[in-house]
């Protein structure tokens, strides 16, 4: 197929248009993406605007955004970076005492006294 026949010869999701490279290398798979409501921009890729529309129903991952975009994850990152740098997206990391994260003693757990209090009241029940 030649190239006089109008079609690209790189897929649209790695074709960056007049946006440049990202400026953050910082996004991990658990990295929480949230929608600014910024629209998005001409130059943004038609997979940028989903990425933009996932995110408009509520806070998605990188990996949940690669999921539902079908694309692989390092694609999704720089996606997002891309958004993030125009101001279209916020992330935010992922947090402590999660799969992966760094754990601290107690952390998120109930108190020995909560748990009791809760215990009786169920029992009143």
């Amino acid at each position: 197929m030649s190239r006089s026949q109008g079609r690209r010869l790189v897929p649209s999701y790695l074709a960056p248009g007049d946006s440049s490279a990202p400026t953050r290398n910082s996004l991990q798979s658990l990295t929480a993406l949230i929608a600014t409501g910024l629209p998005a921009k001409p130059h943004h890729t038609p997979a940028q605007q989903r990425l933009l529309n996932l995110t408009a129903k509520g806070p998605l991952t990188v990996a949940e955004t690669a999921g539902y975009l079908r694309l692989p994850m390092g694609v999704c990152k720089m996606l997002a970076s891309q958004l993030v740098d125009d101001g279209c997206l916020m992330a935010r990391a992922p947090l402590s005492g999660l799969p992966g994260g760094i754990r601290t003693p107690g952390a998120g757990r109930p108190t020995k006294s909560l748990l009791e209090r809760v215990r009786d009241g169920l029992l009143t029940l």
